[in-house]
């Protein structure tokens, strides 16, 4: 169950990193060459909220502090 719920808050999580990396785009001047700054504005935010919703997805969903 962890393997297959984190692979898909990894696929949801990417509409908000494609969004945010259009952000990126946008804000760095939406240059037609490639340039390095664009590894900071647009990969950055798109990979790393793959990761984050990778991560989030693989953790434990028991939470002793909400337990009853």
């Amino acid at each position: 169950m962890g393997v297959g719920r984190a692979l898909l808050f990894g696929a949801l999580a990417s509409v908000p990193g494609v969004l945010l990396a259009l952000i990126g785009w946008v804000m760095s001047g939406s240059p037609e060459e490639w340039d390095t700054t664009l590894w900071l504005s647009c990969y950055v935010p798109f990979f790393g909220c793959i990761a984050a919703g990778l991560i989030i997805g693989w953790r434990d969903g028991e939470n002793p502090d909400l337990e009853a």
